[in-house]
């Protein structure tokens, strides 16, 4: 990812307040992969349809209480920053670029909704 961001224009973190391209609150699609992750977004996912009927998975899926989507839907990248109190740079390209660094950060403590590894680059070494 680093390659694909060098040189272009950055926008101060607290600015990255919305999540521009998901309806997190309520999906109208999801992607689920070959382990059965159930994504809402690439790597944020809200269970697992190996494990449970996606129907059950659906219906139980709370915006609100998702550690991650929970932040987002109150403001956005920035938001994740400030509740689990990361570090950052002054500047990201735009939402998405922040919303991947501080998921990938927050990985080792949220696996049951950051996943699976290969989404953060695990395993691909």
């Amino acid at each position: 990812m680093a390659k694909l961001l060098k040189g272009l224009p950055r926008r101060p973190w607290q600015e990255l307040n919305e999540c521009p391209y998901q309806r997190l609150d309520d999906p109208g699609r999801v992607h689920i992969d070959y382990p059965g992750y159930v994504h809402l977004c690439q790597g944020l996912t809200i269970g697992n349809a190996l494990e449970k009927p996606l129907a059950q998975v659906m219906s139980e899926y709370d915006p609100t209480s998702h550690p991650m989507v929970g932040p987002l839907l109150s403001g956005g990248p920035a938001a994740l920053v400030e509740r689990y109190s990361l570090p950052h740079e002054e500047g990201y390209v735009e939402a998405c670029h922040l919303c991947y660094v501080a998921r990938k950060m927050l990985r080792p403590w949220f696996p049951e909704a950051l996943g699976p590894g290969q989404m953060y680059g695990e395993g691909l070494e």
